[in-house]
């Protein structure tokens, strides 16, 4: 049966993956006759590409439990009334682990497919194992009414109940060749502001504070060197409590702080930097990939642990992000 006379239903957990939903439906399934779902627990504005939006709060442990079973029970009711496609990111959330490995899915006929989540889609990654996450899944699956099942590939790209994988970049997405769709998330109207910088922090878990105070170091002094920036953003990770930028900063340059629990692409859509600086992580990836050269992109990490870039240097160098080593 084809795509174009069956309901598109969309499970979501983050804002990049309402953002790249948003963007399949855009150039997959955008025509009137085509129904296109949104179930996501993130919140998201930008929900005109779908003719139904369903938020699935999860503010307390009441209103994850009955919310999450509630989505769990309605989509599985559509799925069962009528020619589906379902779309998720991987198998590790509760929804997406119930409906590709517990639901009846060949008995309705409804197609799995998987879109893009970052750089696990790049290489067989394997997610670690650890008791009080996989008791919690454990224990909110079985209120939910099913088994969770773990299954360390939480990205099964061999698998034969994959119908389709959607993804930004084909040529580095592991999976069979015939089953990898690109999925574009390009920005052509984006213009930066000249006098605008992002410094994008955090700590990685490899790197110790001292490491990382160098790294902002190099950062600053990248935005120094350019003289037409006057108006500079911090955003950190929201659970990283080190100083370690006020001790690189040392008054150095006048940043506005806006470390907040949003996604940098919404950042950027707001305050229109033309320069990013940052340490190297797939975020970068997805930035390069909306704004081409729109807007520059500048990363720093320390030469004696660059083996920890291993997966993302080939796209790095495909891509042109910069990457200085010290």
């Amino acid at each position: 049966m084809s795509d174009s006379v069956r309901t598109n239903i969309f499970i979501a957990h983050t804002p990049l993956q309402n953002f790249i939903a948003s963007k399949i439906v855009k150039q997959y399934f955008n025509d009137s006759g085509i129904n296109n779902m949104l179930y996501t627990t993130v919140a998201w504005k930008n929900k005109e590409h779908f003719n139904s939006y369903h938020f699935i709060n999860k503010n307390s442990f009441f209103s994850k439990t009955v919310n999450t079973y509630m989505a769990k029970k309605e989509i599985g009711r559509i799925l069962k009334s009528r020619p589906c496609n379902l779309f998720i990111p991987h198998t590790s959330a509760l929804l997406d682990n119930y409906f590709f490995y517990s639901f009846p899915r060949e008995k309705y006929g409804v197609r799995i497919n998987f879109y893009y989540e970052g750089i696990l889609y790049f290489y067989e990654y394997h997610e670690p194992f650890i008791p009080k996450v996989h008791l919690k899944r454990k224990w909110f699956a079985l209120l939910c009414g099913f088994v969770y099942k773990r299954n360390p590939t939480i990205f099964p790209e061999d698998s034969s109940g994959i119908y389709k994988i959607y993804s930004i970049l084909p040529e580095f997405t592991i999976g069979p060749a015939e089953k990898i769709t690109k999925v574009s998330i390009l920005e052509e109207d984006y213009i930066g502001k000249e006098n605008c910088a992002l410094i994008i922090g955090g700590k990685p878990k490899a790197l110790d504070n001292s490491e990382m105070i160098s790294l902002y170091e190099l950062m600053i002094q990248k935005i120094l060197s350019n003289k037409r920036i006057d108006k500079i953003y911090f955003k950190g990770h929201h659970a990283d409590q080190t100083t370690n930028f006020e001790d690189a900063n040392k008054g150095l340059l006048k940043v506005d702080d806006i470390t907040q629990n949003s996604p940098v692409e919404e950042v950027i859509a707001r305050y229109k930097p033309s320069l990013v600086v940052s340490y190297p992580s797939s975020a970068l990836v997805s930035l390069k990939s909306m704004y081409e050269d729109k807007i520059e992109i500048s990363s720093y990490y320390i030469d004696e642990k660059k083996e920890h870039l291993n997966k993302l240097w080939p796209i790095f160098e495909k891509l042109q992000i910069q990457l200085t080593l010290i």
